[in-house]
């Protein structure tokens, strides 16, 4: 599916760093790295897995340049399944960029985004969901999220996913065996036993894929939206979630013009926070486009807090709020509870069309009442689960991320589904066995047992170079 070429990259971030690393894969990557390196002992010494010192030689006068390190992992004991060559440089970008050149000019081509871990997947040594974790696992930027894509990696999820897998081979064959012997008519026994397992595989395929709420989380945070009128102590709640002093907090209404915006963690939940523009009638042009921030924030936020000042009566600006969140995914949050309490919460029933609302109460002044709120945004987060409980049995605390993986159980759901109607409706087994067939497909995709190049492109198209 590629040609077997030898690939080279700059495998650490761009810019200055005490150590850069450039990594070599393919056939050649030994050949060519000889050109530009002498170790300390001769080559014919060096071994697999092995880190040497030596000096990197500038071409073609053979002036030593720099000192640097040497890892070769041979073929197939490698991450990418063939030769492999590291060099470990001082991190200096000019430098680095020189002998990467230096490589390229002795026979090897740029590598693309991700191509090594593409290899590595193409050569065995991943699955497709363990070559997705490696990007998961870069990426993760709170701890339930780390843990996630350490168990994509390690195979959790590849061992679910095969688990199911097997569990339809064994029933395909099952249905094939009557296929087979057309002279042996399928008994009601037996058909009933079919119809149970078909069931069963199915509802634990929609049970894995109805992690991907949760996991969905973890990966990518939720968009929150802080709204409510100038002066509600919004600026003051962000502070409060981000553990710093990000927003400007002042008594003088409408002191946030525009939308800040923050990624903090609430027990443990990645939170990508909007302090927006307090929200009322005004004819400030300056103000009005704050505002028409804020309404834009409510349209994108995934959840929405909704403050109101709890020491002050609900006024025609709390009307507006309620206005513009009617409908949306909120948490409704009182601030100000230190003070003396004039806000009536029944005016909230009439406004948002609640019967009983369930105001939480913070003095965002003094930091009280925030383990209720972190608890409550985790509730409608999440649901009155916590993380990995919507799936049960072997597939307990295994969660999916992607949506490619959502969408590909769900086509093995709908597959299963069919067979299951279809042997109800007494339609013959050969027809019942493409719908199971068809969700064997759809699992494999998922593990790459089955994939595609353009499945393969979009996958490996997120990874950085280098990777």
């Amino acid at each position: 599916m590629y040609e077997h070429d030898t690939i080279a990259a700059i495998a650490t971030p761009p810019g200055q760093g005490g150590v850069a690393v450039i990594r070599v894969s393919g056939a050649d990557a030994e050949r060519i790295v000889r050109q530009l390196f002498l170790p300390r002992p001769s080559w014919e010494k060096l071994h697999s897995h092995h880190f040497y010192l030596g000096k990197i030689l500038e071409q073609p006068n053979g002036q030593p340049i720099d000192h640097a390190g040497l890892i070769l992992m041979r073929a197939p004991h490698s991450y990418t399944g063939e030769h492999i060559a590291e060099l470990h440089l001082h991190g200096g970008s000019f430098l680095t960029r020189r002998v990467l050149e230096t490589i390229l000019n002795q026979g090897a081509r740029p590598a693309q985004p991700g191509e090594f871990t593409k290899r590595a997947f193409l050569n065995g040594r991943l699955d497709l969901i363990q070559a997705e974790a490696v990007l998961d696992l870069i990426h993760a930027n709170n701890e339930t999220g780390l843990q996630l894509a350490w168990e994509g990696l390690s195979g959790r999820l590849s061992q679910a996913c095969s688990a199911i897998r097997d569990r339809l081979i064994t029933q395909t064959a099952y249905l094939e065996a009557f296929i087979d012997f057309p002279e042996d008519d399928i008994s009601e026994h037996s058909q009933q036993e079919l119809s149970a397992a078909f069931s069963s595989i199915r509802s634990d395929i929609e049970t894995l894929a109805a992690t991907f709420s949760q996991g969905k989380v973890y990966r990518d945070g939720i968009r929150t939206a802080i709204i409510g009128k100038p002066n509600v102590g919004k600026s003051s709640l962000l502070n409060l979630l981000a553990d710093t002093e990000r927003a400007i907090v002042t008594q003088v209404p409408g002191t946030t013009r525009d939308v800040l915006e923050e990624s903090v963690l609430v027990n443990g939940l990645p939170l990508v926070v909007q302090d927006t523009a307090g929200i009322r009638r005004t004819t400030d042009e300056i103000e009005k486009i704050g505002i028409e921030r804020s309404l834009s924030s409510i349209e994108q936020a995934e959840i929405i807090l909704a403050l109101f000042d709890l020491s002050r009566p609900f006024d025609a600006d709390d009307a507006l709020i309620c206005e513009k969140i009617q409908g949306k995914k909120c948490i409704l949050v009182g601030n100000k509870s230190d003070l003396p309490q004039k806000f009536d919460a029944a005016h909230l029933v009439d406004n948002l069309d609640i019967e009983a609302p369930r105001i939480l109460h913070i003095a965002a002044l003094y930091g009280t009442g925030m383990e209720d709120l972190g608890n409550r945004i985790q509730e409608v987060a999440l649901g009155q689960g916590r993380p990995g409980e919507s799936a049960t049995g072997p597939y307990k605390g295994v969660m999916i991320t992607k949506i490619r993986h959502k969408v590909a159980l769900e086509r093995a759901a709908a597959s299963v589904q069919c067979a299951e109607q279809g042997l109800a409706a007494s339609l013959p087994l050969d027809l019942v066995a493409v719908d199971l067939r068809a969700s064997l497909d759809h699992i494999g995709a998922i593990t790459g047992q089955v994939s595609s190049e353009e499945i393969l492109d979009r996958v490996f198209q997120e990874f950085c170079i280098g990777k």
